[in-house]
Parts: C-alpha cells; sequence; structure tokens
C-alpha cells in the first residue's frame, strides 16, 4: 500500500479546538515582573496530564444540508485543531452527529463511483490512543466535528485499487471530501463514528515567550516566558510548571518541570523565567513559529502567544 503526503492511508493526528481562557482577561500587571538573568533549571518529567472539557450528552441531530464543506485541517501548534478531516455544521444550537457514515469514491481504474468496502476488521489497526475523543460528536455553532478515513492494507493474493473524488453519506445527504485527499494502493478503508475532539481547559494565565530573532540549528539558546496573571484573584500551583518547547506543531525538546520556589501567581502579578532550548540540527532553515505549552500542577494549560500561534523566529544552519 503507497501512501503519500495527500493520502489517507495513515492514522489522523489528534485536533484540539483552541478556545483561550485566559485571552480575554482585562487588567494591568501593577507588580514588578522582569525576568533573572540567570537561567531557571529545569527537570526531565513525564507527559503531564492536562484536563479536557467533559463529555456531552447528545443533542438534535445536525442538519448536514446546512453544513459547509469537509475541511483538511494541517495543525499548526500543540494546542491547535490537528491535521484530519472536520466539518461544521450550521446549526444555531448545539447538534450531535453520530454513527459511521459511508464512505463512496471513484475508482480510478474503471472510473465509476461505488461504495469501497470497509476491508477485514481491525486491518487498518486501531486509532491513535493518544488522540482524546468523544463519541458522538455534540457541537456547540461553529464547532467541527472530526472523521477519520485510513486505507486498509491488501491480503496476500488481493490486487489493490485506487479511488479519488471521495465522499461520505450520513442519511440522505452527502459530503465531498477535499479534493486533494485521495485512498492510493489499498484494498479498503476504515472509517470512524462522527467524534469530536474536547478542548483543553485552560488556566486564567496568560503567558508571552521572548526569545533571539534568529535561532541556528545544533545550538542551544535561551529565552525568557513571562507568565501573568491579569484577574484580582491569586493562582496557585501545588508545584512548578511542566512545560515543553516546539516549533509550530513539532515539539523540540521533552516535557520539563521549572524548578522554581513561586506558589503560584499573585493577583495582577507576573513571574518570568529564563530557560534553555535548543534548535534539533534538522530542522529545516527558514522562518518558524517558537511554540510553549505547560499545564499546571491542577492539569490546566498555559499557552505562550496563543493568538499568533507562537513566536516568531527564523531558523539558519
Amino acid at each position: 500500500m503507497r501512501i503519500d503526503a495527500k493520502t489517507l492511508g495513515g492514522a489522523a493526528v489528534a485536533a484540539v479546538l483552541v478556545v483561550g481562557a485566559a485571552a480575554a482577561g482585562i487588567g494591568l500587571v501593577t507588580r514588578d515582573s522582569s525576568p533573572s538573568s540567570t537561567v531557571a533549571a529545569a527537570e526531565p518529567v513525564g507527559e503531564p496530564r492536562i484536563l479536557r472539557r467533559s463529555p456531552r450528552d447528545a443533542r438534535q441531530a445536525c442538519r448536514l444540508d446546512q453544513a459547509g464543506a469537509m475541511e483538511w485541517i494541517v495543525r499548526s501548534a500543540p494546542w491547535g485543531r490537528s491535521t484530519g478531516l472536520a466539518l461544521r455544521p450550521r446549526n444555531s444550537e448545539r447538534c450531535t452527529l453520530s454513527g459511521t457514515p459511508l464512505l463512496s469514491g471513484v475508482d480510478t481504474v474503471t472510473g465509476e463511483s461505488a461504495p469501497i468496502p470497509t476491508g477485514a476488521a481491525g486491518a487498518a489497526g486501531a486509532l491513535d490512543a493518544r488522540v482524546p475523543r468523544q463519541f458522538p460528536a455534540t457541537v456547540d455553532p461553529g464547532e467541527t466535528a472530526r472523521l477519520e478515513v485510513r486505507g486498509t492494507p491488501c491480503a496476500a493474493g488481493e490486487e489493490p485499487r485506487s479511488y479519488r473524488e471521495l465522499t461520505v453519506t450520513t442519511g440522505t445527504e452527502t459530503i465531498p471530501l477535499p479534493a486533494s485527499r485521495t485512498l492510493t494502493g489499498v484494498c479498503g478503508a476504515a472509517v470512524s463514528e462522527w467524534f469530536v475532539e474536547p478542548p483543553m481547559l485552560y488556566a486564567a494565565l496568560n503567558a508571552t515567550v521572548e526569545a533571539p530573532a534568529v535561532l541556528r540549528r545544533g545550538h542551544d539558546f535561551t529565552y525568557t516566558v513571562t507568565i501573568t496573571n491579569v484577574y484580582a484573584r491569586d493562582y496557585g500551583w501545588s508545584s512548578c510548571p511542566v512545560y515543553r518547547l516546539g516549533l509550530a506543531a513539532t515539539a523540540i525538546g521533552s516535557w520539563r518541570r521549572i524548578v522554581c520556589t513561586r506558589e503560584g501567581v499573585d493577583g495582577h502579578d507576573g513571574v518570568a523565567f529564563t530557560l534553555r532550548g535548543r534548535i534539533p540540527s534538522d530542522t529545516e532553515p527558514g522562518e518558524q513559529r517558537l511554540t510553549w505549552i505547560a499545564a499546571t500542577s491542577s492539569g490546566e494549560a498555559v499557552i505562550a502567544d496563543m493568538a499568533t500561534d507562537g513566536t516568531a523566529v527564523t531558523v539558519t544552519g
């Protein structure tokens, strides 16, 4: 089975709908939050648990005659919706998409459109367990329902086939997939049920990163992350935040815990940490977005520069 960058033969990656809790906060940080020139220590830890929105009860069925076109989303940040298929119903109220749609396509050899076989049970493998999914897809207005379509490999003696002009049918409505999506060299397809990937729960904190404008591949650098509390209520933690640095959606280091003595961030206050990072030697040179995500001890996420999908940097050789 041949899979290329525009083929739905591989497992889709997680998607997350982003709603920033702290981004809309108003107020002024009135205390001194200037960074220290000392680089803070950070110890490696396992991946933290980040809280997500609780599952929702099923509601009225979404009207797919009011849905927008199926989208192919490419993940741009660790906290963003990840690469995969998405459909945005246009209902004015919360609604539910459930069940498994029927996948059809045009056979590239015969030129005929027909349902695509589902393939042997489990042939495509299990869905990625790292992806948070809630079934069915109960969505609010503007929120996307997700779907995974994966090609199934051929058994010995089977002849692989390829399909274009893919569509999915739910009830009486047929929705085309983006024209760039194809199935190549498969003996069927595995289609998931409609699901929603619940958004992270965000701490009532803002964060910004200051880093050198130019970073070199294979070299260390230091940067400063400032975490601010624009609200009057103190934000406490039992241990210092666990964070991971990235370039766009790709992690460039392991999860690490800041070694600090702070017990949180007081209301209308801020705290700054100077940390160390490294650009991998195989990073593609050019313009990039430096991303920083952290989890507090309560499991809430802190995102740096969410509005701009990270901090603009240039990577050189």
